[in-house]
């Protein structure tokens, strides 16, 4: 195993601005620019929804390239193109005139996102094979931290720019990306490898993809993508439609944000020492129950258990999901385990708000509920089925053979 150092800590930190900047000004923040950058362009809120969907795509069609691509340029070449890929997206974005042009960028921020998040997790749990849960919820953790930024940063900017304000987010975005560029060349490193690992593990992706183990735990974080975007994007309208005022239903949701950024690493730190299975099985049945009480009781009670659990929990299950995908397969090759089960991730969340739009207008709120715990049970199945740890092994070689690359 590749050993822990002291010195690579500040790999977390960076890793955890990395996160901020891939998953949360890339993509989660785009909810808060939108309603501005919408009237900037002049375009409706169905062109606006779809630059957002066009930015999924993006990540959604090169991911599992991506995570080739770090395997054979190693991870810190891989993360440095996908952040200077949101570079460019969000420099470009800030001068967009045309909804054409908007779309481009914000389809390289996808593609920058994939580039991004699946090599920094691969490169994470190398240099801490031991605390690779509690590290992975630390970097999912920046991304919240992000999204309670960017939060208060757009509505501030429109007090003082007001029809600015959009073009200047995405420019200190761009700013705040370079910065987060220079970091990465400056302290990440790869991790050192074994020069007899090379010739003894050179097998094809397909061999991963058709990984029985690798399979259920992507197929688990399609059904945790699926039900979790479906959940955020509809339990606003759930709430408000059920008689709720408003105000309260955003604090509800507001508390539940606040909770999620404490929930990875947490949840990672407790899979570390109770191990990934129980840890997993455990948060997906809290996640289970608190799917099932708005069903049962539509109210404020229902709906307080649904959220504060789902807060709890809920960007726990990620960090474990995402954690127990890396553990299916030697780790030079942990990101394309990784990059095949975010696929999945990312398909149920493409697919996710289509399907549950539908049933919203033939069956109402109750019925994408009903059909996420029916997903979120299939899952609880899976993952009593799932190898905990299935190829943590390495070939026998002596420390002597480590090189650093």
């Amino acid at each position: 195993m590749v050993p822990e150092q002291k010195a690579s800590y500040l790999y977390i930190v960076t890793g955890m601005l990395v996160s901020l900047v891939a998953v949360s000004l890339a993509r989660l923040a785009y909810g808060v620019v939108l309603p501005f950058m919408k009237e900037g362009l002049s375009i409706s809120y169905k062109m606006a929804g779809l630059l957002g969907t066009i930015t999924s795509l993006g990540y959604l069609v090169t991911v599992m390239f991506a995570g080739v691509v770090s395997t054979k340029w190693g991870e810190k070449k891989t993360i440095l193109c996908g952040l200077s890929f949101i570079t460019i997206g969000f420099l470009n974005l800030s001068f967009s005139t045309s909804y054409l042009y908007s779309c481009i960028f914000m389809f390289l921020l996808g593609v920058g996102t994939a580039f991004t998040f699946t090599p920094l997790i691969s490169v994470l749990i190398q240099w801490f094979p031991a605390k690779r849960g509690l590290v992975i919820g630390f970097v999912n953790s920046g991304a919240g931290i992000g999204v309670f930024i960017t939060g208060a940063l757009v509505p501030f900017l429109h007090q003082l720019y007001p029809e600015m304000e959009w073009r200047i987010a995405w420019r200190i975005y761009f700013f705040v990306s370079i910065l987060i560029c220079l970091m990465v060349f400056f302290i990440i490193k790869n991790p050192p490898m074994k020069k007899a690992i090379t010739k003894e593990l050179a097998i094809s992706p397909r061999q991963i993809y058709t990984n029985w183990n690798v399979i259920k735990v992507a197929l688990i974080y399609g059904v945790v993508g699926l039900t979790y975007i479906t959940q955020s994007i509809f339990i606003m309208s759930f709430m408000l439609d059920e008689g709720l005022r408003a105000q309260h239903a955003g604090h509800l949701i507001a508390i539940g944000g606040i909770l999620s950024i404490l929930s990875s690493p947490i949840w990672g730190g407790i899979s570390d020492h109770l191990g990934r299975k129980k840890a997993l099985l455990l948060a997906m049945a809290f996640n289970l129950l608190s799917t099932v009480a708005p069903i049962f009781m539509p109210n404020s009670f229902g709906f307080t258990i649904n959220l504060i659990v789902q807060g709890i929990v809920s960007t726990g299950v990620f960090t474990m999901v995402q954690t127990l995908s890396t553990e299916q397969v030697h780790p030079r090759y942990a990101t394309l385990s990784f990059s095949y089960a975010t696929f999945y991730f990312a398909v149920g969340q493409f697919i996710g708000p289509t399907l549950a739009g539908l049933a919203i207008d033939y069956v109402g709120f109750k019925s994408i509920f009903t059909l996420s715990a029916v997903w979120m049970a299939a899952a609880l199945y899976l993952i009593t089925k799932v190898s905990p740890k299935a190829a943590e092994l390495e070939p026998s070689v002596s420390i002597e053979s480590k090189i650093g690359t």
